[in-house]
């Protein structure tokens, strides 16, 4: 099977070794070594199903020297520590350049000094998909040419049956066990040992490395200036300097700092309550927690002070787990409509929202701080530190409901771009250097207050509503698509979910299949599935896998049966905790 590099949606391993060389002076000056490469990667035709392609090249020793000189002019301060290859001289006397040992040898060494330089995660020299990564090695490889010439095979999966199609055109066969490979191939075992040491040493870097471009690109969809360069001092800018510019850059602006959140938290979510909050303290959670912490007496006025900030940021924190799960559930409840104005897939905007949701999850993007002002009816001004100083006014969308009573709220946010420092980026909340002395003689009537924020209580029962009157519509409107190829991947990959959540149990593998197969001929309820799945995996784990089960059961009324069950789960979760 050959395959074109357009169609590769992602690469997920690359390994570069030498595997032999050759020479015959007849008709070669110098010899040639053959640089073998090997890729695992996706495409969109195969779905979730692991593709395995490998092609051989060869180089010689003085391409292997301008290799490693390009390198050294485009990364100087990463290659100081690397040595490079050792030179390669010819000893005619002995005719030793020929012969098979010292050929041997030298392989050896540019073995070494390949995977020092794979092993270096800040060189990114793997990204061949990524077009602000570096082409060196990739054109060194030949990547293009190799792999439209290679010849491209499936990787052996064990959960490659397709057991979720319940009402599948060629019938469901149960499976008996799970599929074991075992491959001769020493290629593929030196890979493996070679990638599980460098994955021991490289792979928090390379992760953070990949986290801070994918936060980059997320901001970059605002219409920001981020900056492309991989060596540039404002990636790894420390914290403070940032922050101290920014508060510079709000001056200059004419605003000042009204309240910082703490450091690697939802840092959005903390200014939001803090706003809303200062507008009105009748939510009385809020008010249980703040009592928790008495005023800070005695002491420095520093200290005090410290204190004091502290006692926010934990009275916040008992509230912004509340409101980031609103924001997902909120977001998942619209989830067509707000696909179509973000343009994303339905399925990859569910990934992003339920990633959202989890409590490892401390960045709100782009996404996310429009759907929160929708939700909330903010209107919110973004203040960047980015090469231009970008300004810009995020909107609620229109045509949605908010669950916040009392009119629109309009606030300022300062925002420091993603670096290595802070991945996720950092939000405070600002105001007019003038609002100040306004806010000191204003007076509020109860008119006003009556139409202020009510606090986390008010906005769940409001989104109760929500929810009911939403159900209630698109149970007439419900028509969803049935797409197999979707479908597939999608059902490999809960396949893969369920089998790392059971623990690779098979029993309880095969517990979740039966349960799954008894709703699709309709032996089970919706309601009776539910359970099962909130037992089995918690509420968040049977949530999840219901909404990704949508796309894969081709029966409307199982859809639709299933998705308002849900959704009464989450009301019935909302109606236990808003205080009475």
């Amino acid at each position: 099977m050959r395959l074109a590099v357009r169609d590769i949606t992602a690469i997920l391993q690359v390994h570069c070794h030498v595997a032999g060389s050759q020479f015959d002076r007849a008709i070669m000056p110098q010899p040639e070594f053959l640089l073998a490469t090997r890729i695992v990667f996706c495409t969109d035709a195969h779905g979730g199903t692991q593709m395995h392609a490998a092609w051989r090249t060869f180089r010689t020793f003085a391409e292997f020297q301008s290799l490693d000189v390009q390198l050294r002019r485009t990364f100087p301060r990463r290659m100081e520590l690397l040595a490079p290859p050792p030179p390669h001289v010819r000893r005619t006397w002995l005719h030793r350049h020929r012969q098979a040992t010292f050929l041997a040898k030298r392989c050896a060494e540019l073995n070494l000094y390949l995977e020092q330089l794979l092993v270096h995660p800040h060189l990114r020299l793997t990204k061949f998909l990524d077009p602000q990564a570096p082409l060196l090695l990739r054109c060194f490889c030949n990547f293009d040419a190799g792999f439209s010439s290679a010849d491209v095979t499936q990787v052996a999966n064990p959960h490659k049956r397709c057991v979720l199609y319940l009402n599948s055109r060629n019938g469901f066969i149960g499976r008996n066990g799970i599929l074991e490979t075992a491959n001769d191939d020493e290629s593929t075992r030196q890979f493996e040992s070679s990638f599980r040491r460098r994955a021991t040493t490289a792979s928090w870097h390379s992760t953070k490395e990949d986290e801070l471009q994918a936060n980059l690109m997320d901001d970059k969809s605002r219409h920001v200036a981020t900056c492309i360069k991989y060596e540039c001092t404002c990636r790894m800018c420390p914290f403070q300097a940032a922050y101290t510019s920014l508060l510079q850059l709000l001056r200059v602006r004419g605003f000042q700092q009204l309240y910082a959140p703490p450091e690697g938290a939802n840092s959005a979510l903390y200014c939001v309550l803090y706003r809303l909050q200062q507008l009105n303290d009748l939510d009385k959670r809020l008010f249980d927690a703040f009592t928790e912490f008495p005023p800070p007496s005695g002491g420095t006025i520093e200290a005090q002070v410290a204190m004091q900030n502290e006692a926010i940021h934990r009275q916040l924190a008992t509230t912004v787990e509340l409101l980031r799960q609103t924001v997902a559930n909120y977001g998942l409840l619209h989830v067509d409509t707000l696909s179509r104005h973000f343009h994303m897939s339905i399925v990859d905007l569910k990934k992003r929202l339920h990633e959202f949701q989890s409590r490892d999850e401390m960045r709100v993007g782009a996404v996310e701080l429009v759907i929160l002002t929708t939700m909330l009816d903010l209107s919110i001004t973004l203040i960047t530190n980015d090469h231009e100083e970008t300004e810009q006014q995020i909107m609620p969308l229109e045509g949605f409901r908010s669950i916040r009573n009392g009119g629109r709220v309009a606030m300022t946010f300062g925002y420091i771009l993603p670096t290595l420092v802070c991945l996720n980026g950092y939000y405070l909340l600002a105001e007019p250097v003038a609002y100040q002395d306004q806010k000191e003689s204003s007076v509020v009537t109860k008119r006003q207050q009556s139409r202020m924020w009510l606090g986390i209580d008010e906005m769940d029962r409001c989104f109760m509503a929500e929810i009911e009157l939403t159900v209630a519509t698109r149970a007439e409107t419900f028509s969803p698509v049935f797409d197999l190829s979707m479908a597939d991947s999608l059902n490999s990959a809960i396949l893969s979910a369920v089998w790392d959540d059971c623990s690779h149990n098979p029993n309880t593998f095969h517990l979740f299949e039966r349960q799954a197969r008894q709703f699709g001929k309709g032996r089970t309820t919706a309601h009776g599935f539910m359970q099962y799945l909130e037992v089995a995996f918690g509420f968040e784990g049977a949530t999840y896998l219901v909404d990704f089960l949508l796309h894969v059961l081709p029966e409307k009324d199982l859809c639709k049966k299933l998705l308002h069950v849900r959704w009464m789960r989450v009301h019935r979760q909302l109606a236990k905790r808003v205080s009475p």
